[in-house]
């Protein structure tokens, strides 16, 4: 591990607060969990944390590889959203990552206190306590979306666009196995029409008529299964005849 290097600049904080539901999250590793807070240290105010790979390097002494996997792995599992900013040329000016869930913060001031910005993370810093009391979004995203690539043949990412589709359903009740079933029954139809392939697609799938589409799903019978019925149907109404 490489030595770390933190700025001398006072962020204005006096230290972070981690709740048991988060210290006792199964489904994050200690560097994630750490990362979580840094992040949330940072993104206090609408504009989110600006912080580069190279500030968590820094700060974590680890590798600019190692950090992306981190962030990375924290946005597939819905702990962060990452949006980015775009320069005029059409090129990525910074990267915003928010904690999913809004958090409960102390007040920042502006007499009696102070803001500064913090070296290389162009965000202000509050010198109340953070409060992380909600709870991280678990929504599979990263699961429904590979799913949807891999039986269309298709090549979607997990962008913030499809994650507010997929909130929205799974806010209304549906679940892993619901989207599954959608997916399946219209690759089923669609597939292979010219015409309808072009709907594979998180907007049409995911949209206002995703349980109209859910209500089309009928569990696949085993054709063995299915001849025996059909067989022994055949019989009775032979049976009957006579």
């Amino acid at each position: 591990m490489a030595e770390r290097k933190i700025s001398k600049s006072n962020r204005g904080f006096k230290g972070v607060w981690i709740p048991s539901h988060i210290w006792l999250d199964k489904n994050l590793t200690i560097q994630e969990m750490m990362f979580l807070v840094e992040i949330d240290s940072l993104d206090i105010s609408d504009e989110g944390c600006y912080a580069s790979n190279k500030h968590f390097s820094e700060f974590f002494g680890l590798t600019n590889g190692r950090c992306s996997q981190i962030i990375s792995s924290l946005q597939e599992k819905g702990y962060i959203a990452i949006s980015f900013i775009y320069g005029k040329n059409k090129e990525i000016d910074k990267r915003v990552i928010r904690v999913v869930r809004k958090l409960n913060r102390g007040i920042k001031y502006s007499k009696g206190g102070y803001l500064e910005n913090a070296k290389g993370s162009n965000t202000s810093f509050s010198n109340t306590k953070n409060n992380m009391s909600s709870k991280p979004d678990l929504i599979p995203y990263s699961e429904i979306i590979t799913y949807l690539n891999n039986k269309s043949s298709k090549s979607f990412k997990v962008t913030q666009k499809w994650k507010d589709l997929i909130k929205a359903r799974w806010n209304e009740g549906q679940r892993l196995d619901d989207f599954k079933k959608v997916i399946d029954v219209k690759t089923n139809q669609w597939l292979n029409n010219q015409e309808m392939n072009k709907y594979l697609r998180p907007a049409t799938l995911f949209g206002n008529k995703f349980d109209d589409y859910l209500n089309e799903y009928r569990p696949q019978v085993n054709s063995s299964i299915s001849d025996e019925i059909a067989e022994s149907q055949r019989r009775l109404l032979e049976a009957y005849e006579q």
